[in-house]
């Protein structure tokens, strides 16, 4: 009975014990933040102190862990000082972690994707994070880098949703080859894009391909690091001779499952418009506007064009797992309407990431991601296949309702509606509703990505990791056009259908060793990597007039049948020289070492050897490349004081190889129309060697007072040598041109930035940063045999032309002829006399690229409240505008009308007839040279880049569940500006094609909402 009694009240005990035990169990949250920055800190270790109850921050500074009040909860990140809390009878627990000026700072991901302490590089490389890209967003998501550092230059295209952008780091270096950097996702290269279409040239009637940025969902980016010089990206090799863009994604993190959806809502709108006379209407042509007075003023046909845009970027993304298996999965897609009407845009993306413990040491992860792209009637400059001809230059009181109404009309000879329009005879103007009707554009791209690495932790010190990605594009281009179309050059209508396919097979295996010896440290890694690129395109086109019979030069039977049984002729076209399928091959070997001393000195030393199959039958498909450079903290060495942080010099130098295009080395014989064969008119260059690009860097970086000052510094010179050109051929050769190995184009300049960080009070802080870049830049050397210099590209008259001593992008153009006097001279007529367009009697009018770049960014956090604002501009560069030049040729610019109105045009003292001096020394047809000199402006501009305003609700759906929502506003206004377009304007990607305006679509004014919404 007394056991019985015993066990009674033991057990008794032990459920008070364990009652009052579970009550004093529960759940706390919080959320873990940079003290200076105010920014969530993504990582941070929370335990409970003693015991092996742990978890970690997610991707929003978020945590939750199970405590007893008498706990204390510790938080440790790497760069932060440790803190702890202790837990009580508190359910939210918010910390704010200060850096730790003993340690070394944040980690950077480099070159092959190896981590490295910031403060132990030997040059300069800096990091961004998600947030530059993802609070105030942009379609293709690089352009939301502009202005935020200092060196990159961001210059988007002219061609609306999915375009690409020109991407540049320290100036242009390579004359024929390309000068964007390499991009690298996770530590692997990409594959650029799917097609190399790009706007070129005055005509028009081009595409933009798009790039890879614009498949990149701005949400799945956990950081940026931009490597800008060659010795940061000399690892990559010749894909890298102008930098490297280091992406890396997110991924799973041990703990609950998190899951954070994004909604970002922009409508955008014309940011500039040419300025239009309303006065005069059409004259007796029917066409040009030098007419009489009209009764009432004539309506802006440009507003009336253009809508308001808007585009949604949504996205959800749910991450988790445990210590042993992690994974993250998201799907993001954009909806854009354009702001030209039937412009429509729509992407998906689909991204899926996962890695686990194999065994103690064994750690492998697989990724996979889709993406698809859909573009209708994406803008396009040039005159023509472009809307924006006839919305421009329609003549002054019109009915523009009608035509808009009635863009075709039934014809009755062909059995077919046709084109309505004031004039249907011109090439390079059409009704712009016609265009978008029936003439219209549509891209549909696939991109496919798999890959996957393995890692061996063989020793504590020892690993060695394999990668391998594989990338596939696919793209469909039609572009059908409806009888009548381009001034009716197609009668019977034409069908473009063409294909496009891009593969990419990327491998590498890297070994990696890291020791420390007292005061000594070796960080090490060698590896090898091969990248295998195939390309294969078919085109479909058809064209002519009504088919009579076999032999008569006519192809198609039935007008507006878009299918190639309605086409009597072969329809396959392949252009001069071009190769209906590419492949290449670039293997490499490569290792990097750095030497540590005390933490303060530190000794980088890297080589990497290349064989590219690009250099087939030339005397060697190898070329070495080494790069060194050494750090010092002196901070480190040398006290001095708190109130020092960081006291760093470097310095570096580098050579690094520019690989050349395919088939430079061994001509083909081209498949023609029909089956006829094609023999190359280029002699094969067997004696072609890469471009190599030596670089000097040194800088300066430093923090102070607690870290709230950061300095950065860094001079910069490179040289770019062994370019290749092609020169003309000696006569007797049979052929037309030769490649040559010559020239040397010098970059040299600095980059700065200076930031404060400051922390008022537990509620108020404010960060500011401020970064500028200058480059000049200058050609040594050119090649023999180009007395006049090389011309990179012509604009109707006006060329970009390198020579000896000139720079990059020095523009010439077109002048009207002056007496000794520097008076115009008038002709028999009373019109002004042009000069030829040889470069003798051409005029310089400056350099197109600006020398000085800027951006200054604020950010304000009060309590849970944030203010944003970037401003940045640039000094310097040309601007060509065409666009205004045909405005006033065809008499429908507002000088035009202004000048009739005081009844003359006054030059140096000359008096002219407005009509006579528009119509000569602007533009009144598409491939004839107008007098050009009075159509570049200066590019120098400062705008009002970027806004938002935010509040973050905390805990609004329950512990650690935020919403956080923002007013944003992208390209506000100007502070200064002299261009009547956005200086930074661009018609491609390609080299001398940015700063020129031939009715390009307006930069968009952008103001929205963007939501947030973790749990």
């Amino acid at each position: 009975m007394q056991k019985r009694y015993f066990l009674t009240v033991v057990m008794f005990l032990i459920g008070m014990f364990m009652t009052g035990a579970y009550a004093q169990t529960h759940t706390v949250s919080g959320l873990v933040k940079d003290k200076e920055m105010g920014e969530p800190l993504v990582g941070v270790s929370v335990s409970v102190k003693g015991t092996k109850n742990a978890t970690m921050t997610d991707l929003n500074g978020n945590y939750t862990i199970q405590t007893n009040a008498k706990d204390v909860l510790e938080f440790k990140y790497v760069g932060m000082k440790n803190a702890e809390e202790t837990v009580g009878n508190r359910k939210i627990i918010n910390v704010s972690l200060s850096p730790n000026a003993e340690s070394l700072g944040e980690v950077v991901v480099t070159a092959m994707g190896i981590k490295r302490q910031s403060e132990t590089l030997t040059y300069s490389a800096q990091t961004v994070g998600g947030k530059d890209v993802n609070d105030i967003k942009s379609i293709n998501m690089i352009n939301s880098l502009q202005g935020k550092s200092a060196g990159l230059q961001i210059t988007p295209n002219s061609t609306g949703a999915g375009g690409s952008s020109k991407i540049l780091f320290r100036g242009n270096k390579s004359i024929s080859g390309s000068n964007q950097p390499l991009i690298v996702i996770d530590g692997v290269p990409t594959m650029t894009n799917t097609a190399n279409s790009q706007v070129s040239s005055d005509w028009g009637g081009e595409r933009d391909a798009g790039d890879v940025m614009s498949t990149i969902n701005p949400d799945d980016i956990a950081s940026i690091t931009l490597l800008k010089g060659a010795a940061a990206s000399a690892l990559y090799g010749a894909v890298a001779a102008n930098g490297a863009i280091m992406i890396t994604t997110k991924q799973g993190m041990a703990g609950k499952v998190n899951v954070n959806v994004s909604s970002n809502t922009t409508m955008e709108m014309p940011m500039i418009l040419p300025k239009f006379q309303d006065t005069y209407g059409a004259g007796a042509d029917g066409t040009f506007s030098w007419g009489n007075k009209l009764a009432s003023a004539s309506k802006n046909y440009a507003k009336e064009f253009f809508r308001t845009g808007f585009t949604t970027n949504n996205s959800v993304s749910l991450a988790g797992g445990s210590e042993n298996f992690k994974a993250y999965f998201s799907y993001g897609n954009v909806f854009s309407h354009g702001m030209t009407p039937e412009n429509t845009y729509r992407s998906h993306n689909l991204n899926s990431k996962v890695d686990f413990k194999v065994l103690d040491h064994v750690y492998v992860d697989f990724s996979a991601k889709y993406s698809n792209q859909y573009s209708k009637n994406q803008a396009a400059a040039g005159y023509l296949f472009n809307p924006l001809t006839g919305a421009y230059l329609a003549p002054r009181g019109i009915d523009w309702n009608y035509y808009k109404d009635n863009y075709e009309v039934y014809d009755p000879a062909r059995g077919c509606n046709v084109q309505n329009w004031t004039n249907t005879e011109l090439q390079q103007y059409g009704n712009p509703y016609w265009m978008l009707h029936r003439q219209t554009p549509i891209s549909n791209r696939n991109r496919y990505e798999f890959g996957g690495s393995i890692k061996w932790d063989i020793t504590p010190d020892v690993n060695i990791q394999g990668r391998m990605r594989y990338e596939r594009g696919e793209e469909q281009y039609t572009h059908n056009l409806y009888a009548s179309s381009v001034g009716n050059y197609y009668p019977m209508g034409r069908m473009k259908n063409n294909r496009y396919f891009s593969d990419q097979l990327y491998g590498d295996v890297l070994v990696n060793y890291n020791h420390t010896w007292g005061d000594w440290a070796l960080t090490a890694t060698a590896g090898s990597s091969f990248t295998k690129t195939k390309t294969a395109h078919v085109d479909l086109v058809g064209e002519g007039n009504k088919f009579k019979s076999p032999g008569d030069g006519t192809n198609i039977y039935y007008p507006n049948i878009f299918t190639p049984n309605n086409y009597y002729e072969n329809m396959s076209k392949l252009g001069k020289g071009d190769a209906m399928e590419t492949e290449k091959r670039l293997n490499a070997v490569f290792a990097t070492a750095q030497v540590g001393f005390k933490e303060a000195v530190f000794l980088d030393l890297s080589a990497r050897n290349d064989w590219s199959s690009a250099l087939a039958f030339t005397e060697s498909c190898s070329f070495f490349y080494p790069s060194v450079g050494a750090s010092v903290l002196l901070n480190k060495l040398v006290p001095m004081g708190e109130q020092v942080n960081l006291f760093k010099f470097r310095g570096s130098y580098s050579i690094v190889g520019n690989d050349v295009p395919i088939y430079m080395s061994n001509q083909r014989y081209t498949l023609e129309k029909s089956g006829s064969i094609s023999a190359p008119d280029k002699a094969p260059f067997r004696t072609l060697k890469p471009e190599k690009t030596h670089s000097l860097e040194f800088g300066f970086d430093g923090t102070f007072f607690n870290n709230r000052l950061d300095f950065s510094f860094t001079y910069y010179k490179t040289n770019t040598k062994n370019q290749f050109f092609s020169v003309s051929a000696p006569y007797e050769s049979g052929l037309r041109n030769r490649y040559v190995n010559a020239g040397n184009v010098q970059n040299q300049g600095f980059e700065a930035s200076i930031g404060w960080h400051q922390q008022f009070n537990p509620d108020f802080s404010w960060s500011t940063n401020f970064n500028i870049s200058y480059n000049e830049n200058k050609i040594k050397e050119l090649v023999k045999g180009l007395e006049n210099g090389l011309t990179l590209i012509a604009w109707q008259g006006a060329k970009v032309v390198l020579k000896e001593g000139g720079s990059y992008g020095d523009l010439y153009v077109r002048q009207i002829k002056r007496d000794e006097a520097g008076k115009p001279v008038k002709n028999a007529d009373g019109k002004p006399v042009l000069m030829g367009d040889n470069i003798n009697e051409m005029k310089y009018a400056g350099n197109m690229n600006a020398k000085v770049n800027f951006g200054w960014t604020n950010t304000f956090h009060y309590k849970d409240f944030t203010l944003s604002f970037l401003i940045d501009g640039k000094f310097g560069g040309r601007v060509l505008s065409a666009t205004e030049a045909t405005l006033d040729g065809w008499g429908v610019s507002e000088r035009t009308g202004n000048a009739r109105n005081a009844g003359k045009v006054v030059v140096d003292g000359v008096e002219f007839d407005p009509q006579l001096w528009y119509t000569e020394t602007g533009s009144s047809n598409f491939n004839n040279s107008y007098a050009n000199e009075f159509y570049v402006y200066k590019g120098t501009n400062v705008r009002m880049r970027e806004m938002s305003l935010g509040y973050t609700f905390r805990n609004l759906f329950g512990n650690g569940k935020n919403l956080t929502a923002a007013l944003i506003a992208r390209n506000l206004f100007f502070f200064y500006k002299d261009a009547p377009c956005d200086p930074d304007v661009s018609m491609g990607t390609g080299n001398g094609v940015q700063g020129v305006d031939i009715f390009n679509l307006p930069s968009s004014r952008s103001l929205g909402l963007n939501l947030k919404l973790n749990f």
